[in-house]
């Protein structure tokens, strides 16, 4: 199957052939049906069929312009990277889009030369998504620290399109200038929170993404993919020199956030915790 076919078939889209340029089945051809494997023989043959398609879109990724792009903006704000931790892909088994994303930091770390694993955590991964990245060499972390990760070496956070508030609690975490500076994220906009949300709001969900937008430089990565919802509103942020900040910055300011059960936009321990239980 070309690049195109196996694109195509993740993003549902129906190719029309010609009866003429039909392919055809190899003679004695015998299709695996799922309903007929065993429990550990249809886990392994989604697995395969997984894989297959994450490597079709590390090639339609890493052939793009906007990887190319994405590597020249990238690559030098990574030197010295010794960790990747990756929040919120999602549920990539079924989702072309976090597959794309998932696909995304495989290459960006293999082109990068960053000879780390990465580390997912995402409550929703199913059992057999936990397995995929296992078999893949990546680590899956199981306890759902809410973003609250201490950055005691360099780090890039992968964090595609997560809510505001994992973003605002990797930030709370590490509210200290030596902590922030081993902070690489890609992630949703800080600019785009700020400036489509009214202050009373960020103050009570994303007081520190408030604070921390003047304190990081933000790169927006150009939209030029050929599926324009994948990387969307994604930027590169860094902490930028904090002499050079106008406004001055309150250090000291560490309360943690809390969020109101109507405002919560991640999934937090207890609702996770109440589903295993339930």
């Amino acid at each position: 199957m070309s690049v195109i076919d196996t694109v195509a078939n993740e993003l549902d889209f129906k190719l029309v052939v010609t009866k003429k340029g039909r392919h055809r089945k190899p003679r004695n051809y015998r299709q695996a049906v799922p309903g007929q494997l065993s429990e550990a023989e249809s886990s392994k043959f989604c697995r395969e069929t997984i894989i297959t398609q994450l490597q079709s879109a590390e090639t339609d990724i890493s052939q793009s312009g906007f990887f190319r792009e994405c590597l020249e903006t990238v690559r030098p704000v990574l030197a010295g990277v010794k960790n990747i931790i990756c929040l919120g892909l999602g549920n990539f088994h079924q989702c072309a889009i976090a597959r794309y994303q998932l696909a995304f930091i495989r290459c960006l770390r293999e082109q990068t030369n960053l000879a780390v694993r990465a580390q997912f955590f995402d409550p929703v991964f199913s059992r057999s998504e936990v397995e995929t990245l296992h078999t893949l060499g990546e680590t899956v972390l199981h306890e759902n620290l809410e973003g609250k990760y201490s950055a005691e070496r360099k780090t890039l956070f992968f964090l595609p399109h997560c809510p505001k508030q994992i973003v605002n609690n990797l930030l709370w975490r590490n509210w200290d200038p030596n902590r922030l500076a081993n902070i690489v994220l890609l992630c949703n906009s800080f600019s785009t929170v700020v400036n489509n949300n009214p202050d009373r709001l960020l103050r009570v969900n994303a007081g520190y993404i408030l604070r921390a937008v003047n304190l990081f430089r933000e790169v927006p990565l150009r939209n030029n993919f050929r599926f324009t919802d994948i990387f969307n509103d994604t930027s590169l942020h860094y902490l930028g020199a904090i002499e050079e900040v106008q406004t001055p910055i309150d250090w000291k300011c560490t309360e943690e956030p809390l969020y109101e059960r109507n405002d919560l936009e991640l999934i937090s321990k207890e609702v996770v915790a109440s589903l295993e239980f339930s």
